[in-house]
């Protein structure tokens, strides 16, 4: 059957002021067939955040309605379908989607596309994208924005996407920290076994990690990633009492957190959620070497002269005395990685690095992390909810969900 219903998509991007005309898309506001004088309703992370906050202050269950669970204990991919079934229920004219697959694993995302492609049958989507491989195929436009002003409305097939084939060209600095009787193993995991509450999270996880490997981490949502991650950086109270190795000594044998921490670099998109200094990029990347994020202490002229070549190598030298907040996502992970890397731990994990990034700064990204690999001695643990084509991991760690806890497979 032959589709007569317009589709849209917007590319968001740092030009895109985005408060300003989404409140105005979902008014109708706009000379767009579909959209022009009618509703829409509005489904992001945000959204799904407020509900979350409703119920924990105010006991409104709107979504969980006639459930005996709370929205904070279902899975993500379950919390984003009782959305979606609630905004349907408002009879909206057409939904926005403000890249609504963020956080989800490859499961959960193709149930999603399924559903939405379903929705699109009964009324107009408007899909706001990080990344083209997220366009669901029933698109027929994008949309672009100039400030408030509606600027033009392109057929998808002549749409200019982004591509990028960027290059770092110069090489990292050397290190200038110096770490002693660093043993081949790195991590060292027997027989890991975690449950909370009575439930099973983690079920006989053994996993060995050595010098100057690269490995990726993966499972779905609620597979046990975070608590493995927080068992080897964290101060998780579960890797007590275990055989948790990190460097060589076992987890609660008398080492601090900071002493772990001294030896890894870290980053994630939750560690700047309570973030709001005005700190420059220059410091952010100094701060790396006190193991701080911000920069509260002074540093010495070599700590400043290394820093400055990593601006170099990242081609952010023009921008030393920009507020890190200002920078766009994409660009703040840069830097984040130069923090974590300017001491060249042993090891440096990158949990979920790509989320909320567009596809030029996805490339950019995975640029950086490629050429650390083949000029640093630093073995790598990548997370990431999502398949990403140009990471070529040496190893692959998956967990397996099961009814007794999620379960490791090592490729």
């Amino acid at each position: 059957m032959q589709q007569t219903q317009n589709h849209y998509a917007i590319e968001y991007t740092k030009l895109s002021p985005h408060d300003n005309w989404l409140s105005q898309l979902l008014h109708g506001a706009y000379n767009l067939p579909g959209l022009k004088g009618k509703k829409g309703v509005l489904f992001s992370n945000a959204i799904l955040e407020k509900y979350i906050q409703e119920e924990e202050k105010y006991d409104i269950f709107k979504l969980t309605s006639g459930k005996k669970r709370s929205l904070r204990t279902l899975s993500t991919g379950e919390q984003k379908k009782a959305l979606l079934t609630y905004l349907l229920q408002q009879k909206p004219d057409f939904i926005v989607l403000n890249n609504p697959y963020e956080t989800l694993d490859i499961a959960s995302v193709a149930l999603l596309k399924q559903q939405l492609i379903s929705v699109s049958k009964e009324m107009p989507i408007v899909f706001i994208f990080n990344r083209q491989e997220d366009l669901l195929p029933i698109i027929t436009h994008i949309i672009t924005f100039e400030k408030d002003a509606l600027k033009a409305v392109v057929p998808i097939a002549a749409y200019p996407f982004k591509k990028s084939d960027f290059v770092f060209d110069k090489e990292i600095p050397q290190p200038i920290t110096t770490y002693t009787n660093i043993p081949e193993v790195l991590v060292d995991l027997k027989r890991i076994h975690v449950s909370y509450d009575d439930r099973p999270i983690l079920q006989d996880i053994n996993w060995t990690i050595k010098k100057k490997e690269f490995w990726q981490l993966i499972g779905p949502n609620g597979s046990g990633k975070t608590t493995l991650l927080s068992m080897i950086y964290g101060n998780n109270t579960k890797a007590y009492g275990q055989e948790v190795y990190l460097f060589g000594k076992k987890k609660g044998s008398g080492e601090s957190v900071w002493d772990i921490k001294q030896k890894i670099g870290y980053i994630s998109p939750s560690m700047l959620e309570l973030f709001h200094r005005n700190h420059t990029v220059e410091q952010m990347i100094i701060s790396g070497f006190f193991d701080s994020i911000g920069l509260y202490q002074t540093p010495s002229t070599l700590q400043v002269h290394t820093a400055a070549m990593w601006m170099e190598v990242l081609n952010l030298s023009k921008e030393k005395n920009t507020s890190f907040l200002k920078l766009s996502p994409a660009i703040q992970r840069l830097v984040l990685i130069a923090r974590a890397m300017i001491k060249h731990p042993p090891l440096l994990i990158l949990d979920e690095p790509l989320i909320h990034v567009d596809d030029e700064g996805t490339a950019l990204i995975i640029a950086l992390i490629n050429k650390i690999t083949k000029e640093s001695e630093t073995s790598i643990l990548f997370v990431s909810h999502r398949h990403e084509a140009n990471i070529q991991p040496d190893f692959t760690y998956t967990l397996c969900p099961s009814p007794n806890g999620s379960m490791g497979i090592q490729k």
